[in-house]
């Protein structure tokens, strides 16, 4: 990779993967035509773009657009509909989190960076699991945190649920046990 700013993928089967942002503007989405397609239920078929922008000191920062997803764009746990993108920032497209890198390339020549045209494609849905020991970070994932709410309920309910019925069949031999013995 040149001095080009990337997107590192945290998302649990693919951390560690990097997508260098080498053009000057990148769609990101679930769709094969996308420059950098993210094969997860959670993108949305267009989900973003990321964007080039000169300073008026002459340097460039990187701009980062939600297109409307279904799901949201956030840059740290924040939900962001356009935003300058910082060196370490915490993107999720969807449950998808990236972090980006600009690898201080935020004045990368832009002559370079239009010469490139790839298409960098990652199919979440063919990956393997277990590639990391690193667990998710699942805390700054907003349809994780709902998902682990909800399993907590549905736990706390069922142990609720057990304990009525334990009492309640502990009262019914207590009573036939007082029944037959009187």
């Amino acid at each position: 990779m040149g001095n080009n700013p990337k997107f590192t993928v945290l998302f649990e089967q693919l951390r560690g993967k990097t997508f260098e942002i080498d053009k000057e503007v990148m769609s990101i989405g679930r769709k094969d035509e996308n420059d950098i397609c993210l094969k997860d239920g959670s993108v949305s078929g267009r989900h973003a773009e990321i964007y080039k922008s000169e300073n008026e000191d002459g340097t460039f920062s990187y701009v980062l657009r939600d297109k409307g997803s279904s799901n949201g764009t956030r840059i740290n746990s924040v939900a962001i509909e356009e935003q300058v993108l910082k060196h370490n920032d915490l993107i999720m497209f969807g449950s998808v989190e990236v972090l980006f890198d600009s690898n201080d390339g935020s004045t990368a020549d832009s002559t370079a960076t239009s010469m490139n045209r790839l298409t960098h494609t990652i199919d979440l849905n063919s990956m393997e699991g277990g590639l990391s020991t690193t667990p998710a970070l699942t805390s700054l994932n907003p349809l994780a945190v709902a998902e682990e709410k909800r399993k907590k309920m549905i736990h706390t309910a069922t142990i609720g649920v057990i304990a009525v019925i334990g009492v309640a069949a502990l009262g019914a031999l207590v009573y036939f046990m007082l029944k037959i013995f009187s």
